[in-house]
């Protein structure tokens, strides 16, 4: 049962007005709340005299003198004010900005001994004594008595240990957005109203937190991928305790690959990342554990769906990450060589421990040759290069292809990354380039002369010798555009 949940289309059949009353009740233009009056009523309905219908200010006029703006135009109430704003108990901060009349409070106070928390659930025709002014039925009356039942019953529960909480009134800003959109769901799907919901659960209000979860709880799924729906989702759980995070959890696993879709998702993947942020206990890891190892592939090579397994290697232990591990081992070269795969795979690298750390460098090193010439393995070669991690073995792998590996565009910044972390690998390289045939050729290739630069930086030595005696053999191609670079260095020329 969804908290205040009236449907725009139920109201002509709510409103009870008086047969002696000009005019007639305002109609429901859209779903999107926008009520104005049948053209050939609305002249009649604007000269109904109401004192508790405000005609002044539109919706979001109203909403930006709370302080919540928002750079679109949205749609707001037109004609008169819908009699279903005038069910708020007391005069409150929300409703003396829309301008409603404060003879409200006299009336609540008067017609009632309730404390504020009853009347604050109350529908206007419980307690108005002017019975054609009423804008809801008994209907809605018995629902929102039946949250006043529902919070009564909870502050009862003595393992709750929250019935100081339950004594506080529940906010009257709270109730008087929910009487303008209509639900807590309705009001999360408006950009405004979305803003509005993240500024009350801020102020952490127990009643309030409560009642906005319960209004969300069975909508977690589709706000989860709303344009606005998924910021409240993601503040929802920030703020929501170990209980209420499970239900979130509970919801968006209850069938399967449904985490993943969501995953996949442009809104939604910021609310999973969200969730994977705050699990703490070893359910609710083992809820999103399960849930993501059958889709792992997918998520890693997906725009949206790799944020979500550097999440989880980021915020999650090394032992919750072992099926993230284990995977990447084993797909290594199909993860590698992908765009979004190969930033997965160095977060890998960089948050594994032990054997499966162990394992996994093992891997990328034993194919480091073909990762190498990979538009994208060649930066998971590099990066552990860089670290210093499985040298040997990368050598191994590489020993015989350095000339080839120099002339072409993606695994010259490999061999030069060798030149440069792996002191061992120099000798080798060095002798592999000065032997080879037509070394003239190398001195001029676009991505080759890079390599030799390097080589002539780090060396040292006999090593570094035998290359310049090699390089200055050609000295009739200093005019050349790539070969200039090389021997306008002067100091790498000198012995």
């Amino acid at each position: 049962m969804d908290d205040f949940e009236f449907l725009p289309d139920e109201l002509r059949g709510r409103t009870s007005y008086s047969t002696d009353v000009q005019g007639a009740p305002p109609t429901c233009a859209s779903a999107r709340f926008r009520f104005s009056g049948d053209s050939a009523l609305s002249s009649s309905l604007t000269s109904i005299s109401n004192p508790f219908v405000n005609t002044t200010a539109g919706l979001c006029q109203n909403l930006s003198k709370m302080g919540i703006s928002d750079d679109e135009e949205r749609s707001s109430f037109t004609g008169s004010h819908p009699p279903f704003l005038d069910n708020l108990h007391g005069c409150s901060r929300f409703v003396r900005r829309l301008g409603v009349s404060s003879h409200r409070q006299s009336l609540t106070q008067s017609s009632h001994g309730d404390n504020s928390l009853m009347l604050g659930l109350l529908a206007p025709e419980d307690y108005y004594p002017n019975h054609h002014i009423g804008g809801f039925t008994e209907n809605t009356s018995r629902r929102n008595r039946d949250y006043y039942h529902l919070f009564e019953e909870q502050q009862q529960n003595p393992r709750r240990h929250i019935s100081k909480c339950m004594k506080e009134a529940l906010s009257p800003d709270l109730v008087s957005v929910l009487g303008i959109y209509g639900s807590v769901y309705l009001t999360a799907k408006d950009q405004m109203g979305c803003r509005f919901l993240q500024k009350l659960m801020e102020e952490r209000s127990f009643l309030d937190v409560m009642v906005i979860f319960r209004g969300l709880i069975n909508h977690v799924i589709e706000l989860g991928m709303d344009q606005f729906g998924n910021f409240l989702i993601q503040k929802l759980i920030l703020i929501s305790n170990e209980e209420q995070r499970t239900k979130i959890l509970i919801n968006l696993t209850s069938t399967p690959a449904l985490l993943i879709e969501i995953s996949l998702h442009n809104y939604g993947t910021r609310v999973v990342q969200k969730l994977i942020e705050t699990v703490r206990t070893k359910t609710e890891i083992n809820l999103v554990k399960s849930a993501l190892k059958p889709g792992l592939l997918s998520l890693v090579r997906d725009l949206n769906g790799n944020h979500i397994i550097q999440s989880c290697l980021k915020f999650l232990s090394p032992e919750d990450n072992k099926f993230i591990l284990e995977g990447a081992t084993r797909f290594c070269v199909t993860i590698a060589t992908h765009k979004h795969g190969c930033c997965v795979l160095q977060h890998c690298v960089k948050y594994s421990v032990g054997a499966e750390r162990e394992n996994l460098i093992a891997e990328i090193a034993r194919n480091s040759l073909h990762l190498a010439q990979d538009p994208f393995g060649n930066y998971v070669v590099q990066y552990i290069i860089e670290q210093n991690l499985g040298g040997v073995n990368v050598m191994f792998e590489l020993k015989g292809n350095y000339v080839r590996l120099a002339t072409q565009k993606f695994s010259s910044h490999v061999v030069e990354k060798c030149l440069i972390h792996y002191p061992e690998s120099r000798s080798q390289i060095v002798r592999e380039l000065v032997s080879v045939p037509n070394f003239e050729r190398l001195l001029q290739d676009p991505f080759a002369n890079y390599v030799i630069q390097s080589a002539l930086s780090k060396t040292k030595g006999y090593v570094r010798a035998s290359l310049v005696d090699k390089v200055r053999t050609f000295g009739n191609l200093k005019m050349n555009p790539y070969c200039k670079r090389i021997f306008s260095k002067s100091r790498h020329l000198r012995k």
